[in-house]
């Protein structure tokens, strides 16, 4: 453990020293806010689910998905608006499928607008899947953004990913059995460049299990847990118990690396942080400050920075 120890110390050393002498771009991306709009989807009692926008929110031939407010990092660094519409109220339909996941088929355009003093951006979505988070009220629906217009367009050359957080008044894995309806809303989402090769922080995994959840899950210390039991981990509290502060950002790391970001860098602090971890499962409900949690604290630390782009990483291609 002491070779470990001095490990750590040296890696700590180390982005410290890079901090004086790096200046590190934050990652381009779009975050959307509150779309504001309420769609419905029908169920039937058949595997379709249909999506309607109500008249109220259509007009001049354009009915809106979401309208609200967006931000952007990096070379995107603005602050302004977006719109989602389609010249149909019915723009695309849920197919459910026998893992509780939606495969969505668009039946018409539906357009995405971003505008702000710094830039705009513009383009077509195409919706791909909708998923059910842990929480069956809340899913999240991935897609692609093509046809990019607008002064940020230059940075979305091969087109962006789209993910959307969604709250539904009725669980759609249930809806789909049944003659009725749920109001749905645009909670937020992520726009990045498709060949995006930024670190993203466990905040953003857990609220875009979308992006990561692929019936892969993850095997931490000694122990295997399934995409919906990292899920849990990631909203578990971290207040008071070191092995879930050094758990949030290990997961983070993790799914950084399996989206392409290289491990090398912090290669010794992730093997350190699985020894930390052990066999026992979580949450392990460790002091702070006793020895172990010191550890478990100085390594989440070194991985923080990783996850926040602050030690230099780069996209695998």
């Amino acid at each position: 453990m002491k070779a470990q120890k001095a490990a750590v110390f040296l890696v700590v050393i180390t982005v410290l020293l890079m901090g004086t002498t790096l200046t590190l771009a934050a990652q381009d991306q779009l975050t959307l806010g509150d779309g504001d709009l309420n769609a419905h989807f029908n169920g039937n009692e058949t595997a379709l689910v249909s999506l309607v926008i109500p008249a109220t929110d259509c007009s001049g031939g354009e009915c809106y998905l979401a309208n609200g407010s967006a931000s952007g990092t990096g070379r995107l660094q603005s602050s302004g608006t977006y719109t989602i519409y389609s010249p149909s109220s019915a723009p695309f339909l849920l197919t459910h499928n026998s893992n509780g996941s939606f495969t969505i088929t668009q039946t018409s355009n539906l357009y995405f607008t971003y505008s702000s003093q710094a830039g705009n951006l513009t383009g077509l979505l195409w919706f791909a899947s909708d998923a059910p988070t842990s929480n069956q009220l809340v899913s999240t629906i991935t897609g692609t953004l093509t046809s990019p217009g607008g002064s940020f367009a230059r940075y979305f050359s091969d087109g962006g990913k789209v993910s959307i957080t969604m709250q539904v008044t009725f669980p759609l894995d249930t809806l789909y059995t049944v003659n009725g309806f749920a109001a749905a809303e645009f909670e937020s989402g992520t726009v990045v460049p498709a060949h995006h090769c930024g670190n993203n922080n466990q905040n953003y995994y857990e609220n875009n299990p979308g992006q990561w959840q692929h019936g892969n899950g993850l095997t931490i210390g000694g122990n295997y847990y399934t995409d919906n039991q990292v899920e849990t981990l990631l909203q578990t509290s971290e207040q008071n118990d070191a092995s879930m502060y050094l758990v949030h950002r290990l997961i983070a790391a993790l799914l950084n690396v399996a989206n392409g970001s290289k491990q090398d860098p912090v290669q010794t602090i992730v093997n350190d942080a699985n020894v930390l971890l052990g066999t026992a499962r979580l949450p392990q409900q460790i002091n702070p400050s006793s020895a172990v949690g010191q550890q478990m604290l100085g390594d989440g630390s070194v991985l923080d920075s990783y996850n926040h782009n602050n030690i230099t990483t780069a996209a695998a291609q």
